[in-house]
């Protein structure tokens, strides 16, 4: 069995192994089982911490240090680090049912008198709590191990998932008592815990994964598998019938994958949603588009493998069709690279990707792999052009042809798309770099390929940008005009869907009905509560105000107008949003609700109130931690990349974000219900006029010059990069599958040698490597320095703003007999002044005031200090403290301060939480770094242009010597080359000088030497070949002196047939001394371009008379011009015939064949017959000038063809085979046309 088979069939095997495992984990494993795994490893990893805390407790010396743990900060310390931070684990001590110490606040149960000693399960607003309670005594401990987040609102820092160190898996959920399919999560004693359920839709599990990796692999083996198939196929010389297949087998695969999305409905893989991109049938996802790029491009490289076997037609083509052919195959790359540039828009118009490559950080997953689509799709292009280069090559066109095709055709393509309104710079780019890689091809020059490479690679790069640029310019313009309808629209969705959540509550709220039901209640205490527990959050950018009427005060009450007046407004229109919110009409520039409220107890009406809600302006719309933000919220992130304002009667009335507008507007003329786009001051502005009072602009900066170089600069990196791995994976791979090749006697060394690196190339890679090494550390090294510098700037101002806020609270009024006075207001107007958030707990640790009180209201976190920061300032007596924490996956930092009054007693802890610390962090940090990879990239091109440079500059000398060294003749004169310096390179040179001296001297002893033995062969042969004849001349002189003495009666008779006979033989010393003249005289032949086609038909003709003798001429060009001579050219071919001729026996009807094609810049001609072949031991001596197989004849046939081929600066060669005939091989190079 040969190797192949054997690939064949473990390929076969690995196909059918990998898609029944995928299918047996499909049927086999089913919900059930799915539920135990999951659960069951929950249950395994929480009884793992159980052990934990069960152990820990029973050693003695730890419930002392525990007891410690109020008392001794440094020992409560340990214990937090210990449990909280490493084991995720929250302890808490008690002391008679009071709490002492808490070593979290994410859960803090003030007392433990309702926790039995042992195992509890423990619900707050945050999750789910497994709480372990020790007792000695007095003395309790209680350690929570939490289970399971469940937030009353989701977003990216708020999961309701199991804890990570239970399961990292999303895929359980909490089980309710009509649930059947369950799983009772017990403890480590058996006692139960939790139920958990699969969820619905379970979208990532162990065996998925592993369902998945087999379907890919199933896919990978079967693709090999037809790969090595079509392979055998094309050995055998059905080239296209493989390239058939391998399309048929692809094009089936592609169709029942998109007509069965399996990968997205079965495992819900983001990859293959159509939320993110789908554009039809055949791109219904991004990561469709992927495999279609990655299918695409594995049939084009093996396309690419059998370029130079592929023909258009085995039928001669004619100089005409030619040039049409290759016309229609520049259309084809044309075409292809329109489709892909279409591709790239809808990929871009059509999808929420992001691709800003200004701002290389914010890009995601699925925008990478979009650039890696692009990446490849280039890639394809460059295996189509190459096949289609080649295909070029083989036809009967000459390279002027193809030049005057190619500029009409460049031309035309020009006017097309300056008639239809395209004009743009990526015709004339992308033509360049067909101009130059088809000039590089067709010319077989091989200089300057770096350069050609890195210049191609960088105008793609450029194309690409231009493209890139241009399409987002459009889809950005579309999403503005979003924005401006969005503007113009008074409705806010996120205000409604909150309005239809509190109007309930606040219907409902006992310290309302209370404060109807109170006479003479505070009002301004009803509206800080109101506040505090409804209109704090996303609803704090409005102003809101509260107007109470009793029952029977809605008439004839001093605000009674109010009431009348909100009802008159809801007959007049006003849009209802909910129960019983209304929405004022007519407003522009903000946003105006109101609600009327009845207020009922027990079903008895005790009173009515309205609210007013007043969108704050734009400049402060209040703020609103990411935290707290509900994902089913739209948060309008768009509106913070642009500037607006809006324009009432021509008068600025509302404008938001960093450009200036003007007062009245001057700058900006509108149309009615049309969008105008203008450019002023640096900004792009839209104008939208939806009447002639109300006008809209919406602006954003343009993008400079240094912007699209960044964009540019950066492509280019990613596309050198992904071309080097490229091109080292396809450099081992081939390497590696040498068998001549093994790297145990090679060494690695023989990679260079074996791919023909030149020293130049080593020069060029090792100086931009080092630079590339220097400033990746150098950039590290900087990254590292500017990230601290740029969080210790962060950490200052926060810890800044700390010390202003606590100078500003203890120089204020709201101290009373040293106690903090509950005075709310003064509170928030010190957070509005410093604009930031304001925390304050009393000595003892419990929360007294915050701006963020939806935090605690909530249960995202306990009303309790942060234990460290608890513990440093009451514990150390720290003076100023920073604190990390944490609240859910969002992490920040608060700086803390101890509130002293006038006797320096502290009196309460001030914090000051920044919870945009991460993402003011990132966004610094990110704007730095692309920075610092745009300039990189840039510097990266001025390195490699400066590395080539280089290494001319230090190879030029090398280059210079080998250039010399090539052009050496031993019959020529070699000039000595001038070099100045008195270097190692000027040492090379002068020896080099010296050898060419000693070389024409020695030049001069060989030839003399030569001449002298030629002579004498010459004499030699001449005097053999002279010989010959004179001797039967001597003979026949003597007979007939003989006769004539004897006067023989026959004399007349001899003396005729002897003359005949001497005749012959002058003739043939006639003919020895034309043969050696045209030996000698064969240098000095001028030469002219003749066409071997004609030459080769008149030979033929000479000897095509015979009805024993058949001669074929197959030729694939009508011309193959050549230099040479035309008598020379003919007797090559008509020794060649009649030596074909005379080597077929009389018994065999001849066959000759003679066969002409153009390869490159060369002509091949083949002449082959079917004669008895050349005896082996004859092989090497055809070529001699004196040897022959024949009676008659000088030897010098094969010689005068040898010399002539030799002259034309051809080659000869030969193959032959006993009884299977010869065949002679030219090959002579094309005339430059």
């Amino acid at each position: 069995m040969s190797a192949t088979l054997k690939i064949r069939l473990l390929l076969l095997l690995l196909t059918l192994s990998c898609a029944v495992t995928a299918l047996t984990i499909n049927l086999t494993f089913n919900k059930h089982e799915l539920l135990e795994f999951e659960a069951s490893t929950l249950e395994k990893r929480l009884h793992e911490k159980e052990k934990f805390v069960h152990d820990y407790l029973s050693d003695t010396s730890n419930i002392n240090l525990l007891k410690l743990a109020h008392t001794s900060s440094p020992v409560a310390l340990d214990i937090i680090k210990h449990f909280r931070d490493d084991k995720r684990i929250f302890v808490f001590t008690y002391h008679n049912n009071e709490l002492t110490f808490w070593g979290g606040n994410r859960i803090c149960p003030n007392s433990d008198a309702g926790l039995k000693v042992g195992s509890n399960r423990i619900k707050t607003q945050n999750g789910w709590y497994e709480a372990i309670k020790y007792q000695s005594g007095s003395f309790s401990v209680v350690m929570a191990i939490p289970i399971k987040a469940e937030f009353k609102f989701q977003n990216t820092y708020l999961k309701n998932v199991f804890d990570e160190d239970l399961i990292s898996d999303n895929n359980l959920e909490i089980a309710g008592l009509d649930d059947k399919k369950t799983y009772n999560v017990k403890n480590i004693n058996g006692e139960f815990i939790i139920s958990v359920k699969l969820k619905s839709s379970i979208t990532n599990t162990f065996y998925s994964t592993l369902e998945l990796c087999m379907w890919l692999l199933t896919a990978l083996f079967a693709t090999l598998l037809i790969n090595f198939l079509c392979i055998s196929i094309a050995k055998k010389g059905h080239i296209k019938t493989a390239i058939s297949v391998f399309f048929i087998y692809f094009l089936a695969l592609r169709l029942l994958t998109l007509s069965f999305p399996y990968l997205d409905t079965e495992f819900n893989l983001s990859l293959f949603s159509a939320r993110h991109f789908n554009d039809g049938f055949f791109l219904p996802s991004l990561g469709d588009f992927l495999i279609n790029s990655i299918v695409v491009s594995w049939f084009l490289a093996f396309v690419y493998s059998y370029r130079k076997e592929l023909e258009i037609t085995e039928q001669p083509i004619s100089k005409s069709a030619g040039g049409i052919i290759f016309s229609l195959l520049g259309l084809i790359i044309y075409f292809v690279a329109s489709q892909l540039s279409d591709l790239f828009y809808a990929l871009i118009i059509k999808s929420s990707i992001n691709f800003d490559l200004t701002n290389i950080l914010n890009l995601t997953a699925h925008s990478w792999i979009s650039i890696l689509i692009l990446y490849i799709s280039a890639f394809n292009l460059y295996l189509l052009l190459e096949i289609i280069l080649s295909l070029g090559r083989k036809l009967p066109i000459s390279n002027k042809l193809r030049l005057k095709i190619f500029i009409n055709g460049v031309v035309v393509l020009v006017l097309i798309h300056l008639l239809v309104g395209e004009a743009n710079a990526y015709i004339p780019l992308f033509c360049t770099i067909l101009f130059i890689r088809g000039y590089s091809f067709y010319t077989q020059k091989s200089s300057y390929r770096l350069v050609i490479f890195l210049f191609c690679v960088l105008l793609f790069s450029i194309i690409a940008s231009i493209k890139l640029s241009s399409f987002q310019f459009e889809k950005e313009r579309e999403q503005r005009k979003v924005v401006a309808y969005k503007l113009e629209s008074a409705d806010d969705p996120n205000a409604v869907l909150l309005f239809m959540s509190l109007e309930q509550e606040i219907s409902n709220d006992e310290m309302i009905k209370e404060y109807f039901q109170t006479q003479n209640a505070s009002k301004g205490q009803l509206d800080d509560n109101l506040k505090k527990l409804y209109f704090d959050g996303y609803l704090s950018r409005y102003e809101f105000e509260t107007y109470t009427f009793h029952p029977g005060e809605e008439y004839n009450s001093a605000d009674s107008s109010q009431i009348r007046g909100y009802k008159d407004l809801v007959m007049a229109g006003s849009i209802k949003v909910s129960e019983n919110f209304y929405r004022v009409n007519n407003t522009f520039g903000f946003q105006n609700y109101f609600a009327i409220l009845p207020v009922t107890d027990n079903g008895d009406h005790v009173g009515t109130i309205i609210l007013t809600l007043t969108s704050k302006t734009f400049k402060n719309p209040g703020t609103l931690p990411e935290v707290l933000v509900d994902s089913k919220m739209n948060t309008d992130k768009e509106l913070n990349n642009y500037s607006f304002a809006f324009y009432l009667d021509g008068h600025l009335l509302n404008q938001n974000g960093s450009y200036t507008y003007n007062l009245v507007n001057d700058d900006f003329p509108g149309k009615i219900n049309q969008f105008i786009f203008v450019e002023k001051n640096g900004y792009s502005h839209v104008i939208y006029q939806s009447n002639s009072k109300k006008l809209i602009v919406v602006s954003r900066p343009v993008t400079t010059l240094i912007m699209k170089l960044a964009s540019v600069s950066f492509m280019f990196l990613v596309m050198i990069i992904l071309t080097l791995f490229i091109t080292v994976i396809y450099r081992l791979w081939v390497t590696f599958h040498d068998e001549r090749f093994i790297i145990e006697q090679n060494g690695w060394s023989a990679l260079l040698s074996r791919h023909k690196i030149l020293y130049k190339t080593r020069i060029q890679a090792s100086l931009v490597a080092a630079i590339v090494f220097t400033l990746l550390i150098v950039s590290i090294i900087t990254y590292f320095s500017i990230s601290s510098q740029f969080k210790k700037e962060l950490e200052s101002d926060v810890i800044h703003q700390a010390n202003q806020v606590n100078l500003g609270l203890e120089k204020n009024k709201i101290f009373k007999n040293g106690k903090l006075l509950e005075n709310e207001d003064i509170l928030r107007t010190f957070s509005e002044v410093n604009a930031t958030d304001l925390i304050l707990f009393d000595v003892n640790g419990k929360l007294l005031f915050t701006t963020q009180y939806k935090i605690y209201d909530n249960g995202l976190i306990e009303p309790r200090m942060n234990a460290v920061a608890f513990l440093y300032l009451k514990g150390l007596q720290r003076s100023e403290l920073l604190n990390s924490e944490k609240i859910g996956h969002l992490n920040y930092i608060t700086a803390y301060r101890p509130l002293r009054n006038a006797r320096n007693e502290t009196i309460a802890y001030l914090g000051i939480p920044k919870f945009s610390f991460e993402h003011d962090y990132d966004m610094r940090i990110g704007q730095y770094l692309n920075t610092l990879i745009n300039v990189y990239a840039l510097v990266l091109i001025v390195i490699a242009l400066f590395a080539i440079f280089l290494a001319n500059q230090i190879t030029f000398p090398l280059t210079l010597v080998s250039k010399s060294l090539s052009e050496i003749s031993i019959d020529g004169k070699n000039e000595p080359i001038k070099w100045k310096s008195n270097d190692e390179i000027g040492s090379l040179i002068k020896e080099y000088n010296n050898m060419i001296r000693a070389l024409e001297e020695s030049a001069q002893k060989l030839a003399r030497s030569e001449r002298e033995s030629a002579w004498r062969e010459m004499a030699k042969q001449v005097a053999h070949e002279i010989k010959n004849p004179l001797t039967p001349l001597k003979l026949g002189v003597q007979l007939l002196e003989k006769s004539w003495r004897e006067q023989d009666p026959n004399f007349s008779k001899k003396f005729e047939r002897f003359s005949k006979s001497f005749i012959e033989q002058i003739e043939s010393l006639a003919l020895i001394a034309s043969e050696f003249s045209n030996f000698a005289k064969l240098p000095d032949t001028p030469f002219s371009q003749i066409n071997l086609v004609e030459v080769i038909r008149r030979s033929i003709e000479i000897y095509d008379s015979s009805e024993d003798l058949s001669i074929t001429f197959n030729y694939s060009n009508p011309e193959a011009i050549v230099n040479g001579s035309r008598d020379h050219l003919l007797r090559i071919f008509n020794n060649l015939l009649k030596n074909a001729l005379e080597a077929i026996p009389a018994s065999v009807t001849g066959r000759i064949e003679v066969m002409l094609e153009v390869q490159g810049q060369n002509a091949l001609i083949s002449l082959s017959d079917n004669g008895k072949g050349i005896p082996e031991d004859l092989r090497d001596k055809i070529f001699n000038p004196n040897f022959t197989t024949k009676s008659s004849g000088t030897g010098l046939g094969l010689a005068f063809v040898k010399q002539a081929v030799e002259n034309m600066l051809g080659t000869i060669t030969f193959e032959t085979g006993l009884e299977t005939g010869t065949t002679f091989f030219i090959r002579v190079p094309l005339a430059s046309v």
